[in-house]
């Protein structure tokens, strides 16, 4: 098997921050591109965390930010392995003119300022196509880079809420609940790095760059297509349901033998239900045999009532594997313990074991497809701040150790934040 991954010729250039960006170019590092994390040292990225973080905080090993808390962030180190790692201060000269060397021999820049921020900085697109004819650019501000809403700011969680998404989470009576994570950023990272593979495609073809304008906010709208058609057939919007389905019944999650552990249980069509039936073995459900799913929608809690009574007899493995087996639908609801300790994802290899030079040994999860022809590698954990200035800088644009340890010396790079601001 050759380890030639498919993107090992191309050269990104990564100014992302926090997770949409950093999780585009991590998918492309991990189909073997060059990735070179450049960040500032005064506006770092806000995934290493705080300069000076409280004691206790669960991203950082044993809770430990430890001397240098910006290599020790879990967050971070989870999202940047086979990257490299600089600093450069594009606000002084001798950053523009190193920051402009970068750029003249990479393939791919990315970034996900507020709208306008390189620009700002005497970098518009055009600026850059001059420095590299067939570079292809991917912005991502959250609101794109036109329209009234342009220059706002926002997060993961303001995208689910102006998506529409949020509207729709939650149980009935209640009001939008988050998803739990900012969904919006690996939607839109996951989307960049597809049309970032789209436009390299084009240039191998065409010999031409091009610039991609990726609003984070469409990406999570994107996601909703089903509930807006809804609504314009009929002036309805979706209510909320928490684990249920408009479409199956029972379709919920129900408590299992243990301390909060439960079970996911979908009966999708009439003849799962009758399998289920002779599982439950409670003749009370008959009666909502006949008459299929708008009879047993009409009567969803009891059912979920009954179903209850009798999942919490056993252990969340053993009754997936016994609905499993007569083809009904569920699956335990796993916490970190089971991710870890799971068969399966034990067989697949779905974690792999890192060793960080601040952080330790930890499980980081590992690269989520297979493929025939290439073997997935993790080759090394995410990098510190300004880690790989001598590959980069050095060996890579072949800046002597005078012009490095100028470049130093002036704060143009460096290894340590020189300020509190990390956002």
């Amino acid at each position: 098997m050759t380890i030639n991954m498919p993107l090992k010729n191309l050269r990104v250039l990564d100014l992302s921050r926090i997770w949409a960006g950093p999780y585009a170019t991590k998918l492309l590092s991990d189909l073997g591109a060059e990735v070179i994390k450049l960040e500032s040292l005064r506006v770092y990225d806000s995934h290493r965390g705080p300069v000076n973080p409280n004691p206790g905080i669960v991203s950082y090993p044993n809770a430990d930010p430890g001397e240098n808390p910006w290599n020790r962030n879990g967050w971070f180190n989870c999202l940047h392995m086979n990257k490299y790692g600089i600093t450069l201060e594009l606000t002084t000269q001798e950053g523009k003119n190193t920051f402009e060397q970068l750029l003249s021999i990479s393939d791919v820049l990315v970034e996900n300022f507020r709208q306008g921020s390189l620009e700002r900085l005497g970098y518009p697109y055009e600026k850059i196509k001059s420095i590299r004819p067939d570079i292809i650019y991917a912005s991502m501000p959250a609101f794109g880079n036109t329209g009234p809403w342009k220059k706002y700011l926002a997060y993961g969680i303001g995208q689910e809420q102006l998506s529409g998404m949020a509207h729709m989470t939650g149980y009935d009576n209640d009001g939008p609940i988050k998803s739990g994570i900012n969904h919006g950023d690996p939607i839109t990272g996951s989307h960049a790095a597809g049309v970032i593979l789209a436009a390299l495609r084009y240039r191998k073809y065409t010999g031409e760059g091009m610039y991609l304008d990726v609003s984070q906010q469409e990406s999570a709208v994107s996601l909703i297509g089903g509930e807006l058609i809804k609504y314009q057939v009929s002036n309805e919007e979706p209510i909320r349901i928490g684990n249920k389905s408009n479409l199956y019944c029972p379709h919920n999650i129900y408590p299992s033998k243990g301390n909060d552990e439960w079970i996911t249980i979908a009966v999708t069509d009439d003849n799962q239900w009758k399998i289920l039936l002779s599982k439950i073995n409670a003749p009370e459900l008959n009666k909502y045999s006949s008459s299929g799913l708008t009879n047993r929608k009409a009567n969803e809690s009891e059912i979920d009532k009954i179903i209850s009574d009798w999942s919490i007899n056993y252990e969340k493995y053993e009754l997936t594997h016994i609905l499993q087996s007569v083809g009904i639908p569920s699956a335990p609801v796993m916490g970190a313990p089971d991710l870890f300790n799971d068969p399966h994802y034990i067989k697949r290899e779905t974690f792999e074991t890192v060793e960080h030079v601040e952080a330790g040994v930890h499980i980081y999860p590992g690269i989520p497809w297979k493929m025939s022809q290439t073997q997935n590698e993790i080759k090394s954990a995410s990098p510190l701040l300004g880690e790989h200035h001598q590959q980069i800088y050095g060996n890579l644009l072949g800046l002597s150790k005078k012009q490095l340890s100028e470049l130093l010396d002036s704060g143009t790079i460096g290894y340590k934040p020189t300020g509190s601001r990390i956002f």
